[in-house]
């Protein structure tokens, strides 16, 4: 009885986890900035592999276990790699949201400017 329904299970795992991933490349292409894209396909990383894995490794336990550590790798390393990502595009791109890391501005007086004009030769 209970290796007609693993087929069943597996299946139903295999379409949860398409859906969930088809709803994170959905919400990457829907969002309008790269921190919210980011955090969509960040999130829905593991969500989506987690049940597609267990899945692939419902017919044989060293598949299962593997698929378990992946999971688990994945869950530590995607939160990871997201925030170093969006601190790299922070720090490349879009520095406006901290004016406290930024470099003071060289000011420049116009009457100065004006007095040590240098005339071009003719």
């Amino acid at each position: 009885m209970l290796e007609a329904v693993v087929p069943w299970v597996a299946d139903a795992l295999v379409l949860l986890g398409l859906l969930i991933l088809t709803l994170a490349v959905w919400g990457v292409l829907r969002m309008d900035n790269v921190y919210a894209s980011l955090h969509a396909a960040s999130k829905t990383t593991a969500l989506g592999l987690g049940p597609l894995l267990i899945a692939a490794g419902l017919e044989n336990g060293t598949i299962l276990l593997r698929g378990l550590l992946v999971l688990g790798f994945l869950l530590l390393t995607a939160p990871v790699a997201a925030a170093a990502i969006a601190r790299a595009y922070w720090r490349k791109y879009d520095q406006t949201t901290r004016p406290s890391n930024r470099q003071p501005e060289a000011s420049v007086d116009a009457s100065a400017t004006a007095d040590q004009h240098v005339a071009s030769p003719d």
